[in-house]
């Protein structure tokens, strides 16, 4: 936890407080982790701070909040492509989870860390399975990033050795929770996360629920993902994803419905109704062909929508600037009308919208004197974004993962002029490049 002062002045800041406010030559104050003042820099006087940061010509955005991932993923990409969604599972997801060892996860958590750093993320929501929950979250302990571990797990429907007795899920997940769940003055969360409804008995999906309830906090689903997951639900119970879980109870302001593809009119309204989060992933479900969920429709209703890259294996990588830039795009293209999305919902859906997902709208997914120093600076003086007219629709449809440069989370400084402070970058990607290499062995041994 931080114990010091950072004064950044200039720069432009796009608060994202109520009123949407924008500063120009603006200054944050931020003390033992929170900022403290906020306003235009001729408001500050002789502050004293043990860091001072020029951001003259910059911006300061709110940090995004990736809501949704699994970061065990960087070691596979590109190892399935071209397959609908539960083909790719059965034959490269499932297959390589068995070679995976405890030390792998952790360096490919920290891998995952460093990619989304670097794409301006100050929150992580890493759905992980069982033999991963603790290096996942020990990395994200050491790392200084804020992280949300989604205790994922299988019962049904699966190969044997991937399936958990319900019981023993829970306790897992329970024992996470006592460990990890507020952990680092709040930075460090854990929820239950049934993989998908098809993937677990009813008693399962009711007692993950008591258990979010238990200790009030999320319960983290695959929800209508795609076509023939939907189907193989309706083969066991009759019903959708979102009519089983609507009638079972299980819907609510702490529900993530991750995906939330394959919905009808009415089973959008019965989200909404419950006031239920939508977590878009929308590079993945392209990838695998799941189709494009209907985010325009959801806004309309009231929905919460918040953002997330999924994991590199169904998206390439943990870019989280591409997944903005792609969530205003493919809805446009598939609706042949520009004007269905906004670049301030999607600013929204990046920052103040993931922080409601999470119930933490009140500490971060803003700029505003109170809440938790989760932050970024961009340079956007590059070729591809030099001179800015509006600066939300420069980061929406110019910037890149380039034009982070600093990223402070708690008012710890995790990145600096791109250069990540907490871990060694290079080491990383060497142990990351041995571990995949050999996970690429085992597979072509298989074939």
């Amino acid at each position: 936890m931080a114990s010091k002062t950072i004064l950044i002045k200039g720069g432009t800041l796009v608060t994202m407080n109520r009123e949407r406010r924008i500063i120009k030559d603006g200054a944050i104050l931020v003390e033992d982790g929170r900022i403290t003042s906020i306003g235009k820099a001729d408001e500050f006087g002789g502050e004293k701070a043990d860091r001072v940061i020029d951001a003259s010509g910059k911006y300061i955005f709110p940090g995004f909040i990736n809501c949704h991932t699994h970061m065990f993923q960087v070691l596979l990409r590109d190892v399935a492509m071209d397959m609908v969604l539960l083909d790719w599972l059965k034959t490269s997801i499932w297959p390589s989870i068995r070679h995976l060892r405890e030390e792998d996860i952790y360096i490919a958590a920290k891998l995952g860390i460093v990619e989304n750093i670097r794409s301006g993320v100050t929150c992580i929501v890493d759905n992980q399975y069982p033999r991963n929950y603790e290096p996942s979250i020990r990395a994200m302990h050491e790392s200084g990033i804020r992280g949300v571990l989604a205790c994922g797990y299988y019962e049904i429907n699966v190969p044997e050795d991937l399936r958990m007795d319900a019981d023993k899920a829970l306790k897992m997940c329970e024992e996470m929770i006592r460990r990890w769940h507020g952990r680092d003055e709040g930075r460090l969360r854990v929820c239950p996360a049934p993989m998908h409804p098809c993937f677990a008995s009813k008693e399962l999906l009711l007692k993950s629920k008591e258990l979010a309830d238990k200790y009030q906090t999320y319960l983290h689903v695959h929800t209508a993902e795609s076509v023939k997951d939907v189907e193989l639900l309706k083969q066991m119970t009759g019903k959708t994803d979102v009519e089983y879980l609507h009638e079972l109870g299980i819907l609510d302001e702490r529900f993530h419905a991750v995906h939330a593809v394959q919905v009808s009119p009415e089973e959008m309204r019965l989200f909404a109704s419950a006031h239920a989060n939508i977590i878009h992933n929308p590079i993945s479900n392209a990838y695998t062909g799941a189709g494009v969920a209907p985010i325009p429709e959801y806004l309309r209703l009231g929905c919460n929508v918040a953002l997330g890259t999924d994991g590199p294996a169904s998206g390439g990588n943990h870019d989280f600037l591409q997944s903005m830039k792609f969530t205003a795009l493919i809805h446009k293209g598939f609706k042949r009308d520009p004007t269905v999305m906004k670049v301030s919902e999607i600013l929204e859906m990046a920052t103040i919208n993931g922080a409601k997902a999470l119930g933490m709208d009140g500490e971060i997914g803003s700029l505003e004197a109170g809440k938790r120093a989760d932050l970024i600076i961009l340079d956007l003086h590059k070729p591809h974004t030099v001179y800015v007219h509006d600066p939300i629709a420069n980061l929406v449809y110019a910037a890149t993962s380039e034009n982070i440069e600093t990223v402070i989370v708690d008012g710890e400084i995790l990145m600096e002029d791109r250069r990540i402070t907490y871990i060694d970058e290079e080491e990383v990607m060497a142990e990351a490049s041995k571990v995949a290499e050999r996970l690429m062995e085992k597979f072509s041994r298989r074939g």
